[in-house]
């Protein structure tokens, strides 16, 4: 009960949307009972992270509480609609073949009903269940366009969608439906080959955005967040006189007005800001790289990970070595 008020605070929509995830992924849960153990579980959980962070690192207790709420509840989300999707990548894989397989058995003289129960083989995977629950629909009276229509709804797949719709709606003319899933089954094989293609086609853009943000920005980062960090220390011992200051004031009347402008820029400053920006560098990296191989920015998601460990261990490794090599060469002059 506690989970269905904390669930009612949640939008509808959203709601909704994990309903459908949960459908996908073949999980029989009631939503609002999900969605409310998420929020409460989330919020238990981020209140122990944030005290430890700032009773052991000092950390500010809010921005921990919210980082840390919002990484479980969005990380929760994020995996249950990757599990949809990945099945859904599997079913359009091999879709082609099991549509080959029905329209064999049917020319064999089986019924269609027939066909789809005899064709659900296990290599087939989570459409395997789907075609025998089809099969029993349409045994026990349902219409055959309304349970072809019901598959999709448990696969999260446009390619499978459109598949069935266009196998209803040449059911509903009166077609040869053994020779439609033939055709279907051709031109969605041409289809998985033409993605390949493209995939292959464009590795070396993939590869270019990966090493930018992965090398190339850490490099960046690095060597200019410690030459500031040289400079501030050398032109922090040149002091000015007050003497030297009335002089200059008088050659220039600017100077009196806005006096001797000080820098206030520090290394510890251009350090969090290069770490900042290194961050939201590879996560527009890891997004573009999902937009590029799949389609969908939540695809490159998977490369967040691997992208900021190698920037920030860069990042930190080339600090590192310019202060070991460039302090040894400034000793020695």
């Amino acid at each position: 009960m506690l989970y269905e008020r904390i669930a009612a605070l949640v939008p509808k929509r959203i709601v909704g949307w994990v309903n459908e995830q949960l459908e996908y992924i073949g999980i029989e849960v009631d939503e609002h009972r999900f969605v409310g153990f998420v929020l409460a579980f989330g919020f238990g959980l981020s209140i122990a992270i944030a005290l430890n962070a700032y009773v052991l690192l000092r950390l500010p207790f809010i921005a921990s509480f919210v980082l840390s709420f919002a990484l479980f509840a969005g990380g929760v989300f994020f995996w249950i609609n990757s599990i949809a999707e990945g099945k859904g990548k599997f079913v359009e894989k091999i879709l082609p073949d099991a549509l080959q397989l029905i329209a064999s058995n049917i020319k064999a003289g089986l019924t269609t009903e027939r066909a789809l129960f005899v064709s659900a083989r296990p290599e087939f995977g989570p459409l395997s269940q789907e075609l025998r629950e089809t099969s029993k629909r349409i045994l026990s009276g349902e219409r055959m366009e309304k349970a072809l229509m019901e598959i999709p709804k448990k696969i999260k797949s446009n390619v499978l969608e459109r598949t069935m719709w266009l196998i209803s709606q040449g059911i509903k003319s009166g077609g040869q439906i053994a020779d439609l899933l033939i055709e279907l089954s051709s031109d969605l094989r041409e289809e998985n080959a033409l993605r390949a293609e493209i995939r292959a086609n464009i590795s070396m853009y993939v590869m270019l955005i990966f090493f930018s943000a992965a090398l190339g920005a850490p490099l960046l980062f690095g060597i200019s967040s410690y030459i500031v960090g040289v400079l501030g220390e050398q032109t922090a011992g040149i002091g000015i006189s007050p003497e030297q200051i009335e002089e200059y004031a008088a050659r220039s009347p600017a100077l009196r007005l806005v006096g001797i402008p000080k820098i206030e820029i520090t290394e510890e400053f251009v350090v969090f800001f290069a770490q900042i920006a290194l961050f939201f560098t590879c996560l527009f990296a890891s997004m573009t790289l999902g937009v590029i191989s799949t389609g969908s920015e939540k695809g490159g998601i998977r490369y967040l990970p691997l992208i900021l460990a190698i920037a920030f261990a860069l990042f930190h490794i080339t600090r590192v070595f310019m202060e070991q090599f460039f302090g040894r060469v400034m000793f020695l002059f």
